[in-house]
């Protein structure tokens, strides 16, 4: 049996797999293949010689495997022996999902898996109310019945299993491609991606959005989301992250004109316009709110659907969408109250209020949306609401929360209003922050908009010599530094094909966006937030080198030297 470019990738494995010591296996290959629609199978192969390993590679089995549409080679290049009480002690201190090793249960390696497979079919994973890695039998005994044909028994507390990290490399049968991965760790098991990588970064933005687009049904509603590792839906629905998740793609219209972006974001808006939101008629005069479940009217909900309509109007020119824009706005006034703080939630049949308190977000995204109605229709009504409401934040010390909504909505009024006090606040806002957004083991996307955000505000205060005292008190170089390392490890949480592909149904997230420690949990306000991100993160890397040499100058007037 020939298989086409099987020598080149076994050339490419020779040069570069590793050697254990001594008692293990001097080499322990995993072969995982896919046709990229159903859930990896893997093979163990170990060698004592790299002609014996190819040997091995090319007999019937594996070699079918390497004509596979995906096909993944991990290998092992250190092995660390521990009890299994000590393992499972260990696991107690590792965030659920973010265990990074794998596993056999002997030193032949005749029955390991690797982290991708504990991955991928939740082996250690009991669920979101344990905050830890903890083995879950029932998938164990689930995966190793299909992986080794036997049934899974658990080691006794005194008996040795084998963590073991790997390196590897994928190749897709489709492109021809070659990619190398990067080893176990914090990046682990994904191939090596620089973001500052302009081609890079829009890969990944064009597949996010893609997949974004494509959860758009006919009639204009989303799939909400999924479960990967089991394949399923969940069965919710969020209003407020539908037209949220809507303005994302008109975001990624913008940089793409893509006609499946724009026949999705027509079909969205059109569920919003029609179907999803309550009109009314006040004192304040024609009106209307987003209804969400529960028979709930969210502010924030008011405030993205804003949002979208108006990004909408911005990136295509077409003003119909502004008379339902203007009624949300509206909405959003008849929330506000006399200090500029605003009622979270109203009853979705009266309109009465129902909650005063629910999320600070909500207050952001309203003085966020509120502030894009300005400038779309320029009404001075818009404008003044948003500083009642800043005010009240700044007031309220407000930076404490660290949002990324009050950074959008900061930095899209200092455009109008170069206040020191607003550039003060936004500057807060992250000043404290920087060291957790640098180092959170999460991806948290919404880091990088705040950082983003902020970045504008930034740029355009740097111009400002009389600012220089407001902004003396951040650390620009720590701030950029911060955000470009958040930039970058916001590609650990991407559904590359060569992590997809130990899921059940890998072709249903393959390009999107996941949440690691829920499960790898995919929705669609998650592929929102990575999305909007990396579009912003986008624009800085084209201003990048202006940004830099405004930080220079001002680091220069710090140490009192000429600009």
């Amino acid at each position: 049996m020939k298989i086409t470019g099987v020598s080149k990738f076994l050339d490419e494995l020779a040069s570069r797999v590793s050697a254990l010591p001594a008692p293990y296996p001097r080499f322990v290959v995993f072969v995982s293949a896919t046709d990229g629609d159903s859930r990896a199978r893997v093979r163990t192969i170990t060698a004592s010689s790299l002609d014996e390993l190819r040997e091995a590679l090319q007999e019937k089995g594996p070699l079918q495997m390497l004509g596979a549409r995906h096909l993944r080679l991990d290998w092992a290049t250190s092995v660390q022996a521990v009890s299994f009480a000590t393992y499972k002690a260990a696991m107690q201190k590792v965030k659920r999902n973010y265990s990074r090793k794998g596993l056999s249960l002997d030193a032949d390696f005749q029955h390991a898996i690797t982290e991708g497979e504990l991955n991928g079919s939740a082996l250690l994973y009991q669920g979101a109310q344990v905050p830890h890695c903890e083995i879950n039998l029932n998938n164990f005994g689930i995966y190793w019945k299909r992986r080794f044909g036997k049934t899974f028994e658990v080691p006794k507390e005194a008996d040795t299993v084998h963590l073991f990290s790997t390196d590897g490399m994928f190749r897709d049968r489709d492109s021809g491609e070659i990619v190398s991965l990067e080893p176990s760790g914090p990046n682990g098991g994904k191939r090596i991606f620089d973001i500052m990588q302009p081609a890079n970064l829009d890969f990944m933005i064009n597949e996010s959005a893609g997949y974004l687009a494509a959860q758009v049904n006919e009639n204009g509603m989303f799939h909400y989301g999924r479960h990967p590792c089991f394949d399923r839906p969940i069965n919710h629905y969020n209003t407020l992250r539908h037209a949220s998740s809507t303005y994302a793609l008109c975001e990624a219209y913008e940089l793409t004109q893509r006609d499946d972006l724009r026949a999705a974001i027509d079909r969205s808006l059109r569920q919003i316009a029609k179907n999803l939101v309550k009109y009314s008629k006040g004192p304040g005069g024609a009106s209307a709110f987003l209804m969400d479940t529960g028979k709930e009217v969210k502010l924030g909900g008011n405030a993205v659907a804003i949002l979208a309509c108006c990004k909408f109007f911005e990136v295509t020119g077409d003003k119909t969408v502004l008379e339902l824009a203007r009624r949300l706005g509206n909405g959003i006034l008849s929330m506000q109250r006399a200090d500029g703080s605003f009622c979270h939630v109203l009853d979705a049949d009266t309109l009465t209020p129902n909650e005063d308190f629910r999320t600070v977000y909500y207050d952001g995204e309203a003085a966020f949306g509120l502030m894009r109605l300005y400038g779309a229709t320029g009404d001075q009504r818009w404008l003044d609401a948003t500083r009642r409401a800043v005010d009240y934040f700044i007031d309220k010390d407000y930076w404490q929360y660290n949002d990324h909504w009050l950074a959008y909505c900061v930095n899209e009024l200092s455009r109008h209003y170069t206040d020191p006090k607003y550039i003060a606040f936004g500057i807060r806002n992250v000043r404290d922050y920087l060291p957790f957004i640098r180092e959170r083991i999460t991806t948290f996307p919404t880091l990088l908009e705040l950082c983003c955000a902020t970045r504008l505000l930034l740029q355009r205060a740097l111009q400002d010599v009389s600012l220089t005292p407001v902004i003396d008190v951040l650390d620009l170089h720590a701030f950029r530094e911060a955000m470009e390392h958040r930039a970058q490890y916001l590609t650990n949480g991407f559904f590359f094909p060569e992590v997809a592909m130990y899921f059940r149904n890998p072709a249903s997230v393959t390009g999107s966006f996941f949440i690691r420690h829920h499960g790898f949990r995919v929705r669609i306000d998650d592929v929102e937030h990575y999305l909007s991100g990396l579009i912003a993160y986008r624009s800085y890397l084209k201003e990048r080198d202006g940004f830099i040499a405004l930080c220079d100058q001002q680091k220069q007037r710090q140490l009192g030297k000429p600009a």
